[in-house]
């Protein structure tokens, strides 16, 4: 179920980079994985690094999009008529 998970997401990040959503759960599944995995210390290390980076990912994402939010002036703009 975790990789069907993890595929789906995959998928959806394929469409849309940006979907940080997604990435958020990725990361959520990379750890609920290292969890279950408890007696392989070696796969469990390995999923603990792969949630970190996909939490750094999303940070970056997320900072992107919000300063692409505030460059974005407020309200409404009205077209400017051709000359």
């Amino acid at each position: 179920v975790i990789q069907d998970g993890l595929d789906n997401l995959n998928k959806a990040l394929q469409l849309r980079p940006d979907y940080d959503d997604a990435m958020a759960y990725v990361n959520l599944l990379y750890r609920e994985k290292a969890d279950r995995e408890c007696d392989m210390p070696e796969q469990r290390v390995a999923d603990v690094k792969a949630a970190d980076e996909w939490v750094d990912k999303t940070l970056e994402v997320k900072k992107a999009k919000a300063t692409k939010q505030q460059q974005t002036p407020a309200g409404i703009t009205l077209d400017q008529p051709k000359k």
